[in-house]
């Protein structure tokens, strides 16, 4: 009986990391917008696009914002910026951010 009840952790772990993969590929081909919700998820990889849905700007001031640094991405091989998830949560929540920006 542990044995069948270890098989179902590594399941569980296997289609947990098959999730997380998806996601991520989904994030870096902009298929977000198509597949996601509205929830900002820390551990995927977000566009400069679909972080300017999240946060209702333009896409130029979320270049900006990784510019100056309040923003946290990598640049991609196309030069393209990708944003991990909790980037963009620890940006909502720092005191610089007001609600109704």
């Amino acid at each position: 009986m542990a044995k069948s009840s270890r098989s179902l952790v590594s399941i569980d772990k296997i289609l947990e990391i098959l999730a997380s993969a998806v996601s991520i590929v989904l994030g870096l081909f902009g298929l977000s917008q198509h597949y996601g919700s509205n929830t900002i998820k820390p551990s995927r990889i977000y566009s400069s696009g679909d972080a300017a849905e999240f946060l209702d700007m333009a896409r130029l001031d979320v270049l900006k914002l990784i510019k100056s640094g309040a923003i946290q991405a990598t640049k991609g091989g196309n030069g393209n910026y990708l944003i991990v998830g909790q980037s963009l949560i620890n940006y909502l929540a720092s005191p610089n951010v007001s609600s109704t920006d």
